[in-house]
């Protein structure tokens, strides 16, 4: 039999937004990435410049467009942290997603280094992705921790 399993009420409300929040920023990333634009709408001079980031080679983990990786992590986030996800019972849905939310919070302190250490940019796009990315994070920490983080089957 599994454990009682019951997340805070709050947990989809408030990490699904974040999600989807971060697929629209991220979204808005990947299209400017691919289209070559640079509507970015941020100044392109000085510390903030978000055409000096996005157009970096450091815009690029193993080949692939680092803006195109965020919108596929939102967007699996936005489906760890549908309601009925948060609901389920297999233990394993919960470790996923607090091992992926953690793994985002990784890619954003490299993303933050090469800002600021590589590039000496700062792009505000890609902040609000780092603020979102932590927000769920620290949400979906928080929800598991009042839950019991993942209780273990019960053995009859």
């Amino acid at each position: 039999m599994a454990a009682d399993w019951q997340p805070p009420g709050w947990a989809a409300t408030v990490t699904l937004p974040l999600a989807l929040i971060g697929c629209g920023v991220s979204g808005y990333l990947t299209y400017e990435h691919f289209s070559a634009s640079t509507t970015l709408a941020c100044p392109e001079s000085g510390v903030v410049n978000c055409v000096r980031v996005t157009t970096s080679s450091q815009a690029y983990l193993l080949g692939v467009p680092v803006a195109l990786l965020g919108l596929l992590f939102f967007i699996g986030m936005a489906a760890l942290c549908l309601p009925a996800v948060w609901r389920a019972r297999p233990p394993a849905l919960r470790w996923l997603r607090l091992t992926a939310s953690a793994a985002g919070v990784a890619m954003v302190i490299y993303l933050v280094y090469v800002e600021l250490f590589v590039l000496d940019a700062i792009c505000l796009w890609c902040t609000a992705v780092h603020v979102l990315t932590l927000l769920l994070f620290a949400a979906v920490a928080i929800a598991m921790a009042l839950a019991g983080l993942a209780e273990p089957e019960r053995v009859r």
